[in-house]
């Protein structure tokens, strides 16, 4: 082997393993605020520890696991978490496109629209649940007072499930939007201009070029975004929280998330909350796998 390639190969081997050992810190962080916490769950979810018991709590096996899975409001939470993804993503993924279709054109009022379009990204949860849950009151909110402004007679919208659903999504794509919108319109920044110039000198219009062209170029981006905000739908607590009053009315929008923090710290089963975290865990997996793979294939 020559010297100079030998050489190339020691400085590689150098600059990895000084890489390495600046990463370091991080990986030890990363086990610390995620590893540990998974690892004591796994090892809780085969107990039957209860907070405020004065028995120590004894190893059960996988009796916790049995149970989640022979309960009814288990899959029943599971059910609520994908209706909500699946209403969000139907509202979200369309609306952020457009949006980002729209300022991507440039045209005059722009920097302010996309300005104000980004505001609801910057607010924190608590406080946009707050802030909607006045607005989506039967009695005194602005929203029915609106709708009956033009005729409209405006649901209890936080009394019954899908009402209820229904706010919980909207609150959710307010929020969400501005993301997929500025993700969607960094992709198509980047995009090359040729291939939808050559079609339109070729006659075709916008809707081809935007369904032909545009759309095939940004969907290994657009799988991106939907596996992000699918692993968001299925870990979103906090503005069902605020809202619907810890999955309210009932158990109409408790989901997942919202099953594990009343099994906890409702009915203090620490356990059971314990195997149902790890269940979720099992079930995020593979949409992180799915994530991880298209961002491999960007």
């Amino acid at each position: 082997m020559p010297a100079a390639t030998q050489r190339s190969n020691d400085i590689d081997r150098s600059t990895r393993r000084m890489a390495e050992l600046l990463v370091a810190p991080s990986w030890l962080l990363t086990l610390a605020v995620f590893a540990i916490p998974i690892l004591g769950a796994f090892y809780l979810s085969f107990r039957n520890e209860t907070l405020g018991a004065f028995v120590p709590g004894q190893f059960v096996g996988l009796q916790n696991y049995r149970t989640a899975l022979a309960n009814a409001r288990f899959w029943e939470s599971i059910g609520t978490t994908c209706l909500l993804f699946a209403m969000g993503l139907f509202v979200q993924i369309p609306t952020g496109v457009g949006l980002a279709l729209l300022i991507e054109k440039n045209l005059r009022g722009t920097q302010i629209f996309r300005t104000a379009l980004m505001v609801p990204m910057l607010l924190t949860p608590v406080a946009v649940g707050l802030i909607w849950r006045f607005m989506f009151d039967a009695d005194l909110g602005i929203i029915n007072w609106a709708l009956g402004i033009i005729g409209i007679h405006g649901p209890n919208w936080l009394g019954a499930r899908w009402p209820a659903l229904t706010a919980v999504t909207i609150v959710d794509s307010w929020q969400s939007i501005p993301f997929i919108m500025l993700t969607i319109l960094a992709a198509l920044v980047g995009l090359s201009k040729g291939p939808a110039e050559a079609a339109a000198i070729d006659g075709a219009n916008s809707f081809r070029i935007f369904f032909y062209i545009t759309l095939p170029s940004l969907q290994n981006i657009i799988f991106v975004v939907v596996m992000i905000r699918i692993i968001d739908s299925l870990k979103m607590f906090d503005l069902i929280f605020i809202i619907t009053s810890r999955g309210g009315p009932g158990t109409a929008t408790q989901t997942l998330g919202m099953l594990i923090y009343n099994t906890g710290f409702g009915f203090f089963q620490i356990a059971q909350a314990a195997a149902l975290g790890i269940l979720m865990v099992i079930l995020v997996t593979p949409v992180y796998w799915l994530w991880r793979r298209a961002l491999r294939e960007q």
